[in-house]
């Protein structure tokens, strides 16, 4: 076995292939699009290398058939008690306990150089863009902008020394219950102010990610791991997601003009590609043109939500989370599955709020990471 650092284009391609080569023929799995991987980790396009640097690597056995590969990467936005862990990502390997070991040894190796003394991931690349590796509901199939892994890694994880850190909780909402949350009155804010809901300005999608960076920001900044979103990093998203993104994918209520709290969700963009094996070129340009103009999503994720730092907590902020999953319940009439994703296992209040729209627990995700660097995350 050999592990060869990404250094060209041409790497970083087979980098990105990788996973479809490991894992075709799993049951759930789904390659995601080259193109969209491409604009997620190239350091020519991804807004994270503003703010953050990574490496790649790629294990390949004798005869240069590949095993697996990860990144390494820092997020310079870290707050200052956390910049001692290293995170790592794009973890993807054989069913072989050597070889995810010699990957890990090699992204501890990349921060151990550069003066960090702990590990922790997966992240690709933040913990607010696909965090952890998948240990719970293989074969529910990809949803969009979270992980899949086959089964055996976490175990390969373990066996390599790191230990479980915390676990990310996927939803599935029972839509006959949710309904009955359309129309949820909150109450009244303070004094003579009024609240009004508006949906997503498509026309103004750079302003929108900086009113919900904002929000989300302010929202979960005590969580654990947290580490600030970057508002070019959703608008990027959006735009990327603009060929099926509609103006009632997101809510934002509004006390006295003021944005105060919002919801935003997605249709799952991998049903446009399913039998692409992960290319649009030569021909599947036009079969994925036809599909984004004809095609009926089966399949939704409530992706963000936020609420104003001054109203969080108090009781008339504390429902406005409801208020908006309720208001985007009523924009759109899902026709079969909508998850969210993903909630802290201890973020009660949270959990609380889901399972009293119908939510089941329906995957699981996991960070690890070394004990030591547990007690900064």
């Amino acid at each position: 076995m050999r592990i060869d650092e990404v250094t060209t284009r041409a790497d970083l391609r087979r980098f990105v292939r990788i996973p479809r080569e490991l894992y075709s023929g799993l049951a759930g799995f789904e390659p995601p699009l080259d193109f969209e991987r491409m604009q997620l980790i190239d350091p020519k396009r991804s807004p994270f290398f503003s703010h953050g640097e990574a490496a790649f690597w790629i294990a390949s056995d004798g005869n240069g058939r590949p095993l697996g590969r990860i990144s390494a990467q820092f997020d310079r936005l870290t707050p200052p008690d956390k910049v001692l862990v290293g995170h790592f990502g794009c973890l993807e390997a054989v069913d072989d306990p050597r070889v995810v070991a010699a990957l890990l040894a090699t992204a501890r190796d990349w921060h151990a150089r550069r003066g960090r003394t702990a590990l922790q991931g997966p992240y690709t690349f933040s913990i607010n863009e696909e965090a952890g590796l998948q240990v719970e509901g293989q074969d529910r199939g990809a949803m969009i902008l979270m992980p899949w892994h086959p089964a055996y890694l976490g175990a390969h994880v373990e066996a390599a020394g790191l230990a479980p850190l915390k676990d990310l909780l996927a939803y599935v909402i029972d839509l006959d219950h949710a309904a009955k949350w359309r129309g949820l009155q909150v109450g009244k804010p303070t004094g003579q102010s009024q609240m009004t809901t508006r949906m997503l300005d498509l026309s103004a999608l750079d302003r929108e990610a900086e009113i919900m960076t904002e929000l989300f920001n302010a929202s979960w900044n005590d969580n654990w791991g947290f580490i600030p979103l970057a508002a070019p990093e959703l608008a990027t998203l959006l735009k990327v997601a603009r060929p099926i993104l509609r103006r009632n994918h997101a809510t934002f209520l509004e006390i006295d003009g003021r944005v105060s709290a919002f919801a935003f969700g997605l249709p799952n963009a991998y049903e446009l590609f399913r039998g692409f094996d992960g290319r649009l070129l030569p021909f599947n340009w036009a079969r994925a043109a036809w599909r984004v103009l004809t095609h009926r999503f089966a399949s939704y994720r409530f992706t963000l939500l936020g609420v104003r730092s001054d109203l969080r907590d108090t009781t008339f902020g504390a429902r406005l989370p409801m208020a908006a999953i309720a208001q985007l319940f009523a924009q759109n009439r899902y026709p079969g599955e909508l998850e969210m994703s993903w909630i802290l296992d201890d973020n009660t209040r949270m959990r609380r709020i889901i399972e009293r729209i119908g939510g089941t627990i329906y995957k699981r995700y996991r960070i690890y990471g070394d004990v030591a660097g547990s007690i900064q995350a």
